[in-house]
């Protein structure tokens, strides 16, 4: 069994928890392995469904509405996330790695072997927006300033993504 991965019993149940790196080629193949070895019941993914749809359907954003985007007040969220995905997809770039491949490993494991999978994380909206209202002026400044500041740094070569 792999450092990254603990076993628990409850209510008669076995659960098996795997810890992954986002952009990690280990992960990806340690996911694949786990999977496909131990053939679970169900494999859960820690993506929400909107988000596990924008990384299954790349032409998604193609569709993306921006007038009802700005309606429903989600500019920043929008923001945010393009920037966090941005960063995330030049880190991998690093490693050769694209963020959230260990994700859809998962999701292509379990459906090889005919096992449903679940998307148990709440919306990184709701975690956003959290994050935005509890913070003082202050720190929404330095938390949009360290946001555009990251759309716009490059990455040293040498950055290792186990931070």
């Amino acid at each position: 069994m792999s450092q990254t991965q603990k076993t628990l019993s409850l209510n008669g149940r076995t659960i098996t928890l795997l810890g992954t790196a986002h952009i990690s080629r280990e992960s990806i193949d340690e996911v694949s392995v786990a999977i496909e070895s131990q053939h679970p019941d169900c494999v859960a993914i820690e993506l929400d469904e909107k988000r596990r749809d924008s990384m299954t359907n790349k032409d998604a954003w193609q569709n993306l509405d921006i007038i009802k985007v700005l309606r429903r007040k989600e500019g920043f969220l929008l923001l945010a996330n393009l920037v966090l995905a941005s960063f995330q997809r030049r880190m991998g770039e690093n490693v050769g790695v694209k963020p959230g491949d260990e994700m859809l490993a998962a999701m292509s494991s379990a459906q090889k072997i005919g096992v449903p999978t679940v998307m148990v994380d709440r919306p990184v909206q709701v975690t956003l927006r959290r994050a935005w209202v509890k913070n003082s002026f202050w720190g929404k400044c330095k938390l949009f300033s360290a946001m555009i500041s990251s759309a716009f740094a490059s990455l040293p070569s040498s950055l290792n993504p186990y931070w």
